[in-house]
């Protein structure tokens, strides 16, 4: 799922979403960051290939299209199939907007192997303004509903979103495979007394051998886990070192933010 994976992180964190989650302190350094000294290396003369499987075994949410004379208003959404999934998107795909349950719009995938589109033509009345709204994705190919909260004032009448310019969530983050999702920023301590160059370089969380989350140095990523206690394995690729230091000291997926420092 991650060929190209450097890349595709980059445009991720570069992306500022209309629908998702953000926290105002996310580049804020913090004062109290733990230090993950003590590493083994191992010798690795290429980019790593890791991936985090994200299927499942959901079957197919019974959503059915609202009826357009219960609604005043229309806003028209265009979401563009964040390019992680497009490799798993499959005529079974649906996309759709929930209010408490109820399925305000409805949506089959176009496009091609390229790019997946989807056309939600979301129905709302005026006082929809304070409901909680969610964009759900059903994956055919990976059979697995992803789930994201809009924030507050998101819809509004004859509003169009995705366009003017790609709207394309990142609908991992909305995984419910995984319901505990930890945020974290690994930031490179020093090797041998300089600076590392990152470059090129990745991070890797691991749970048992699986791959969890992966992400690029002082970029903020996410971390998948079943539960708020699971311990994993960091691991940090260096280009320029050309080999994988894994911290000999655990992470515990909290569910909550981190900010590490990985010494080497």
């Amino acid at each position: 799922m991650i060929m190209n994976c450097r890349k595709y992180i980059i445009a991720i964190a570069a992306l500022t979403l209309a629908w998702g989650c953000s926290s105002d302190d996310d580049d804020e350094k913090k004062d109290n960051e733990p230090v993950y000294t003590n590493s083994t290396f191992t010798a690795y003369d290429h980019t790593p290939q890791w991936e985090v499987d994200q299927s499942a075994d959901q079957q197919p949410p019974q959503w059915t299209s609202p009826d357009p004379s219960r609604f005043e208003n229309k806003m028209i959404v265009l979401v563009r199939l964040q390019q992680e999934l497009v490799p798993y998107s499959t005529d079974d795909d649906m996309m759709a907007v929930l209010v408490d349950d109820e399925c305000r719009a409805l949506s089959i995938r176009s496009g091609n192997e390229d790019a997946v589109f989807f056309v939600l033509n979301v129905h709302g009345n005026a006082d929809d303004i304070s409901e909680k709204f969610q964009l759900c994705y059903y994956s055919g190919g990976l059979k697995q509903l992803f789930m994201l909260n809009a924030p507050k004032n998101t819809y509004l009448n004859e509003r169009t979103v995705g366009i003017d310019s790609d709207f394309s969530p990142d609908f991992t983050d909305g995984s419910t495979k995984y319901p505990v999702k930890t945020v974290l920023t690994v930031n490179p301590g020093l090797l041998n007394n300089r600076p590392i160059d990152t470059e090129r370089d990745l991070v890797g969380v691991f749970v048992n051998g699986e791959c969890r989350g992966i992400g690029i140095p002082g970029l903020t990523f996410t971390a998948f886990s079943y539960n708020k206690d699971e311990q994993a394995e960091l691991r940090y690729f260096s280009w320029m070192e050309e080999g994988i230091f894994t911290a000999n000291k655990k992470l515990t997926l909290t569910g909550e933010r981190q900010d590490i420092i990985f010494e080497f």
